[in-house]
């Protein structure tokens, strides 16, 4: 009997999360037994205010460009489920909605909490014996979900980062007297986005230190360097973590007289580099700059890497070819075979082991002193930014994917 798929998009987006929505699509309409497929704008929300759209309405070129097209192309939400054991209002509310829609399997591309979201579904309808398969789609740049070798979006994202760290290495070292430039990447627990700027060193263009919040960030040892190296070169290039914490776990941004909270009630990150140019300035007289990387981290697909992109696409291939097998409850993992040649294998990982975990940057990526990265890292993350995509362009612009969206009708 045929049967109905829908697909969401959650958490911050990425430079390749649309390619594994193009590989969902894809290996659903090659599918005799998928009737419709159907994307939930903004995630869970979309669902729950039956904002879905019918994704065979689509042209074919559009969705070609879905490979090579940045951020959640369906829209994205930070939406987190409550506990059916304390209420099921909403979980009673899909279940009618994927009744009346005909949806057997539902495909969630996401971080930890979009795993969490994943979970409570799949628990839910194996409860109530209601069949439908969920399976979670990995997705962050930050690659903090665990049992996953690494994340889909992260080789793109440290690609940027070490490229834009190497240019800017370019410019500041062509004075005789230049400046302390403070690089700040996103990361509030973990630092692999940071520790992906080591790759500049590569090309000798690397930071001359890096901080990561796995280790406790020490103002005076900070300082003691800056001073050494400006010296020693005339200027001094940091890559630091939003997150680095002091040694009590204290943020080093809450050293700033006024700050503010997300909507989940965390520190607002953003401006720690600001905030230790000027003590740099303040202290040791020495002349500063502040960059923040912001959101080009993660939309910056003019340099993405295409390992990242076709492993994000098969993650979307094998999540449908796994959900059409029977599984749920699951999300799909990336496993490393080899490194030389590199080599992956793509498996399913219990949701229960994904949800709510976050996994830091080892100890042994991370330098005796505290402030640089070691050649295990490199080795780990030089195969995630290899090889370039062909992206298509008009009037010297990157063309992008745009949908019709077109809503279906309520049942």
């Amino acid at each position: 009997m045929k049967y109905s798929v829908i697909i969401g998009q959650s958490g911050g987006p990425t430079s390749v999360i649309n390619a594994s929505l193009l590989g969902i699509i894809e290996a659903a309409c090659n599918s005799p037994m998928v009737e419709n497929i159907y994307g939930a704008l903004n995630g869970i929300e979309g669902i729950l205010n039956y904002q879905i759209i019918d994704l065979r309405k689509e042209d074919k070129e559009t969705l070609q460009l879905l490979k090579t097209t940045p951020s959640s192309i369906l829209g994205s939400v930070r939406y987190k489920l409550n506990n059916y054991q304390s209420d099921e209002t909403i979980y009673l509310k899909l279940i009618n909605i994927f009744t009346k829609l005909n949806i057997k399997a539902f495909f969630y591309i996401g971080g930890n909490d979009s795993m969490d979201t994943c979970h409570k579904l799949s628990e839910y309808f194996k409860d109530c014996h209601f069949d439908c398969k969920v399976i979670g789609v990995p997705k962050t740049i930050d690659n903090d979900l665990v049992g996953i070798d690494h994340t889909p979006g992260y080789g793109s994202a440290i690609k940027y980062i070490a490229t834009t760290i190497a240019e800017i290495y370019q410019d500041i070292s062509c004075y005789i007297k230049g400046k302390v430039t403070i690089v700040e990447i996103m990361g509030r627990d973990a630092g692999w986005l940071t520790a992906g700027s080591k790759l500049a060193s590569l090309s000798n263009n690397g930071p001359d230190l890096i901080y990561l919040p796995e280790i406790p960030f020490d103002l005076s040892h900070f300082l003691i360097k800056i001073k050494e190296i400006y010296q020693q070169k005339g200027h001094v290039l940091v890559a630091l973590s939003e997150g680095i914490k002091d040694h009590t776990g204290k943020y080093i941004l809450n050293y700033r007289s006024f700050n503010s909270e997300d909507d989940f009630g965390h520190l607002q990150l953003g401006g720690v580099g600001e905030l230790l140019a000027e003590l740099v300035n303040r202290k040791l007289h020495l002349p500063i700059r502040s960059i923040e990387l912001n959101i080009p981290q993660r939309c910056s697909s003019h340099l993405a890497s295409l390992t990242d992109i076709e492993e994000a696409y098969m993650c979307g291939k094998k999540a449908f070819a796994y959900a059409s097998d029977g599984n749920t409850g699951k999300m799909v993992t990336i496993k490393r075979l080899s490194n030389n040649p590199y080599q992956v294998s793509y498996e399913l990982i219990d949701l229960a082991q994904v949800a709510n975990f976050v996994r830091t940057v080892p100890l042994s990526y991370i330098s005796e002193d505290g402030c640089d990265i070691t050649n295990e890292f490199i080795e780990y993350a030089l195969p995630l930014i290899q090889n370039e995509p062909l992206i298509p362009y008009n009037n010297g612009m990157p063309k992008f994917a745009h949908l019709k969206k077109v809503l279906i009708k309520d049942r």
